[in-house]
């Protein structure tokens, strides 16, 4: 048990910098959450009711393992130049293992 979450876990934080980039230049996506309030969760996974940039579509990974992920604009983040340089920033975490994060400003 212990391996296959270690393995999830190696997934997730494969591909969160895939996600974290395509949702951020997605014009969709950009829409979504400039539009919306600061810290409202957008869930991104292979059920998303919302629209999926083609290049995630290609990555089996997050489809094949049904990764999930939260996207949200946030005010606050611990990366120092997205927040002096007046970066809006979003916000990627794992569902499953809320700890693996990525920020993009935006």
């Amino acid at each position: 048990m212990a391996l296959l979450r270690n393995r999830r876990r190696q997934l997730y934080r494969k591909s969160i910098v895939d996600v974290a980039l395509e949702i951020s230049q997605s014009d969709y996506w950009r829409q979504l959450l400039f539009s919306n309030w600061y810290n409202k969760k957008f869930m991104f996974s292979s059920e998303t009711e919302y629209e999926i940039p083609d290049y995630l579509k290609t990555i089996s990974i997050i489809f094949e393992h049904d990764l999930q992920f939260y996207v949200s604009k946030v005010s606050e983040c611990h990366v120092r130049y997205l927040k002096e340089d007046g970066y809006v920033i979003f916000k990627f975490q794992s569902v499953e293992f809320p700890e693996i994060v990525q920020y993009s400003g935006n």
